[in-house]
Protein backbone atom coordinates (compact mmCIF):
# COMPACT_ATOMS: atom_id res chain seq x y z
CA UNK A 1 0.00 0.00 0.00
CA UNK A 2 1.49 3.36 -1.13
CA UNK A 3 1.73 5.66 1.66
CA UNK A 4 0.17 9.47 1.41
CA UNK A 5 1.97 12.57 1.32
CA UNK A 6 1.33 13.43 5.06
CA UNK A 7 2.71 9.77 5.94
CA UNK A 8 6.30 10.41 4.41
CA UNK A 9 6.56 13.79 5.87
CA UNK A 10 5.93 12.06 9.33
CA UNK A 11 8.33 9.49 8.70
CA UNK A 12 10.69 12.27 7.61
CA UNK A 13 9.86 14.76 10.09
CA UNK A 14 10.26 12.13 12.83
CA UNK A 15 14.03 10.99 11.26
CA UNK A 16 15.05 14.39 11.25
CA UNK A 17 14.26 14.74 14.98
CA UNK A 18 15.87 11.62 16.39
CA UNK A 19 18.77 12.96 14.60
CA UNK A 20 17.99 16.29 16.52
CA UNK A 21 17.47 14.73 19.47
CA UNK A 22 20.69 12.41 19.57
CA UNK A 23 22.74 15.67 19.24
CA UNK A 24 20.54 17.37 21.86
CA UNK A 25 19.57 20.16 19.66
CA UNK A 26 16.41 22.10 19.31
CA UNK A 27 14.86 23.00 15.31
CA UNK A 28 13.28 25.71 14.11
CA UNK A 29 9.56 25.19 12.09
CA UNK A 30 11.18 26.32 8.98
CA UNK A 31 14.07 24.02 9.54
CA UNK A 32 12.17 21.16 9.83
CA UNK A 33 10.37 22.19 7.44
CA UNK A 34 13.06 22.39 5.01
CA UNK A 35 14.40 18.89 6.05
CA UNK A 36 11.06 17.60 4.55
CA UNK A 37 10.10 19.58 1.70
CA UNK A 38 7.39 21.77 3.02
CA UNK A 39 7.74 25.33 2.74
CA UNK A 40 5.61 28.60 2.16
CA UNK A 41 2.01 28.48 2.70
CA UNK A 42 2.31 24.99 3.55
CA UNK A 43 4.58 25.25 6.08
CA UNK A 44 2.05 27.20 8.19
CA UNK A 45 -0.86 25.22 7.81
CA UNK A 46 0.33 21.77 7.70
CA UNK A 47 3.20 21.97 10.00
CA UNK A 48 0.67 21.20 13.14
CA UNK A 49 -0.63 18.20 11.65
CA UNK A 50 2.64 16.57 10.28
CA UNK A 51 4.12 17.00 14.36
CA UNK A 52 0.59 15.63 15.42
CA UNK A 53 1.39 12.84 13.27
CA UNK A 54 4.75 12.23 15.26
CA UNK A 55 3.90 12.47 18.46
CA UNK A 56 0.85 10.10 18.00
CA UNK A 57 4.19 7.74 16.54
CA UNK A 58 6.05 9.03 19.71
CA UNK A 59 2.97 7.96 21.99
CA UNK A 60 2.43 4.26 20.12
CA UNK A 61 6.27 3.52 20.52
CA UNK A 62 5.93 4.54 24.13
CA UNK A 63 8.79 7.83 23.73
CA UNK A 64 8.36 11.35 24.56
CA UNK A 65 7.05 13.18 22.10
CA UNK A 66 9.74 14.22 19.72
CA UNK A 67 7.65 17.27 18.28
CA UNK A 68 9.10 19.15 21.83
CA UNK A 69 12.20 20.08 20.14
CA UNK A 70 10.41 22.21 16.97
CA UNK A 71 10.46 25.80 18.11
CA UNK A 72 9.59 28.87 16.82
CA UNK A 73 12.90 30.91 15.30
CA UNK A 74 12.00 34.43 17.01
CA UNK A 75 10.74 33.02 20.33
CA UNK A 76 12.66 29.74 21.03
CA UNK A 77 9.72 28.18 21.92
CA UNK A 78 6.99 25.72 21.10
CA UNK A 79 3.94 27.08 19.37
CA UNK A 80 0.50 27.57 20.72
CA UNK A 81 -0.31 24.21 18.98
CA UNK A 82 1.98 22.36 21.08
CA UNK A 83 0.50 19.89 23.98
CA UNK A 84 2.72 19.44 26.85
CA UNK A 85 0.47 16.59 28.60
CA UNK A 86 1.23 18.07 31.60
CA UNK A 87 4.52 18.16 31.44
CA UNK A 88 6.59 21.33 31.29
CA UNK A 89 8.12 21.92 27.71
CA UNK A 90 11.65 22.48 29.36
CA UNK A 91 11.25 19.01 31.12
CA UNK A 92 10.08 17.13 27.76
CA UNK A 93 12.76 18.18 25.70
CA UNK A 94 15.01 17.09 28.31
CA UNK A 95 13.38 13.88 28.27
CA UNK A 96 13.77 13.67 24.68
CA UNK A 97 17.41 14.22 24.90
CA UNK A 98 17.86 11.24 27.27
CA UNK A 99 15.60 8.89 25.80
CA UNK A 100 17.79 8.93 22.65
CA UNK A 101 21.08 9.38 23.96
CA UNK A 102 20.44 5.77 24.97
CA UNK A 103 19.72 4.38 21.28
Amino acid sequence: MASTVREQQVLQARAALILAARRRSLVTYKELGLAIGMTGVALSNQMGRVLDGVSDLCIEAGEPSLAALVVNSATGAPGKGFDDGGVPWHTEVQEVFRHWAKQ
